[in-house]
């Protein structure tokens, strides 16, 4: 399955009120979909830290799309005033991204190439999703000076 190319799919930067592109061609996108209210959804925030340290100088991007469910600007932006998360928070105010997405379930974690196509989906940062981000970045992500 593939999700419409940017800049079709936007969400909100909490802080801004900017409209955010999710652009898969800018390299391997990891989107993770969650809500402040969801305890496992701030639960895996460490291991996504560490995802993110270990991946992100080649390139590995990570969005964090809060749903619309009970959630508010407000709300994300106390998230983000009680220390840092890793990756990008953005609001998916009208539930487009998650459509797009397919994202049914809270967490949702989907790893997206650069042509846009979904190579994983998992409902939870398990071993086998975090392979699957090691062999994306590997592909596709920036070559190593």
């Amino acid at each position: 399955t593939s999700i419409p190319t940017a800049p079709a799919l936007t969400a909100i930067d909490p802080v801004t009120g900017a409209a955010i592109a999710l652009d898969p061609s800018q390299g391997p996108m990891h989107v993770v979909f969650i809500a402040t209210w969801c305890r496992p959804c701030m639960e895996q925030m460490t291991k996504l830290t560490d995802l993110e340290d270990r991946w992100k100088p080649d390139g590995y991007r990570l969005f964090l799309v809060a749903v619309e469910t009970r959630q508010t600007p407000d709300r994300l932006r106390e998230l983000l005033a009680q220390g840092p998360l890793p990756g990008r928070l953005l609001f998916d105010s009208k539930g487009a991204v998650a459509a797009a997405f397919g994202a049914a379930t809270i967490p949702a974690e989907v790893l997206v190439d650069r042509s846009g196509r979904i190579v994983a989906r998992a409902g939870a940062l398990d071993a086998e999703f975090k392979q699957a981000v090691e062999r994306l970045v590997r592909q596709e992500g920036r070559a190593k000076p």
